[in-house]
């Protein structure tokens, strides 16, 4: 059973926040890499598409753990069939 977040709505939020910035980072910064080895190397997209598809695939393998860490509801407090909260 989880224990519920204390912290303030604005916390949660920043956790958040820190972390859809933190898979954006990681998609974006291999692709940004295989650009750059594309200018030293005289190729044309070759690295930079790479670094997108690997950028792309740790991403959301990040994001998959991500969602698996999320705490579920606890099955005590599932709704029945006309709204109410059962105990």
């Amino acid at each position: 059973m989880s224990q519920p977040d204390d912290r303030s709505p604005m916390a949660i939020a920043y956790a958040w926040a820190a972390r859809v910035m933190t898979i954006s980072i990681e998609m974006v910064t291999p692709g940004l890499l295989g650009y750059w080895v594309d200018q030293q190397l005289g190729t044309v997209v070759l690295f930079l598409v790479l670094g997108l598809t690997l950028g792309t695939v740790a991403g959301i393998f990040h994001l998959l753990s991500m969602i698996k860490s999320i705490p579920t509801e606890s099955s005590d407090k599932k709704d029945s069939i006309d709204g109410t909260e059962t105990q």
